[in-house]
């Protein structure tokens, strides 16, 4: 199988120069996709910055590398990296090839439904990636595994306790109703990364779930994946 940073460097650099923007939306490896892909591209002659429209944790694990940057405030309180405005983050971007935004937070958790102002997504985005795991399948729906729960159960139709289905996953890539899902506020190409995917009998999960989204929602993205940022291993990727 093919390496996962491979195929982002292809996806994100075959046809085109920097600066690509990439915003990270979702839950359950945002942060880990981000910096794999920081060390990964690094090397590139105008380096990598890192930087959020939220607030996330300092990527301690590559910030110190030489060709990686970060951007933004920390705060004294949360000790947390804040978003920079709008207007000051996009002047920075010209400097860098890749730009690196995580744009989403689900408290650690994995998985999320969306308030009305997430996630954010800057106009400038040239690629939205949407992270999701399926290791939650089967377990209970409750708020030790999903940050806004009454938001997720209204957008997937789940109830509290009721056993977690690829179909109420499937609603929060794809939606179908009012409530906000996991694309709603997308810029730029979209990707669909089905993280934490390292077996075979996930692969044929994320297979199943790919099939049950609709084909003209399939349609409008760019690819979807199924792999692992640990092992740095690409195990799905379907195009329309």
């Amino acid at each position: 199988m093919e390496a996962l940073s491979a195929w982002f460097d292809r996806e994100l650099f075959g046809n085109r120069a920097g600066p690509v923007v990439v915003t990270v939306i979702g839950s359950g490896g945002k942060t880990s996709l981000i910096c794999h892909l920081a060390r990964y591209f690094a090397p590139k002659p105008r380096g990598v910055l890192i930087t959020t429209t939220t607030k996330m944790f300092p990527p301690a694990e590559v910030e110190s590398l030489p060709g990686i940057d970060t951007a933004g405030r920390i705060s004294k309180t949360t000790g947390k990296l804040e978003a920079l405005p709008t207007e000051e983050l996009a002047e920075r971007i010209a400097a860098y090839d890749l730009v690196l935004i995580e744009g989403d937070g689900s408290r650690g958790l994995p998985l999320k439904g969306w308030a009305e102002y997430e996630p954010v997504v800057p106009p400038f985005t040239t690629v939205t990636a949407g992270v999701l795991p399926l290791w939650p399948l089967g377990k209970p729906v409750s708020a030790e595994l999903i940050h806004r729960l009454p938001l997720f159960c209204a957008l997937t139709g789940a109830a509290v306790g009721e056993t977690l289905k690829i179909e109420h996953l499937a609603k929060v890539i794809a939606g179908g109703g009012t409530e906000k899902s996991l694309f709603t506020a997308a810029a730029g190409r979209k990707i669909l990364f089905l993280n934490q995917v390292e077996d075979e009998a996930s692969v044929f999960q994320a297979e199943k779930l790919a099939a049950l989204l609709p084909a003209d929602f399939r349609q409008r993205l760019h690819g979807i994946i199924a792999g692992s940022v640990r092992q740095n291993r690409l195990m799905l990727q379907v195009y329309d």
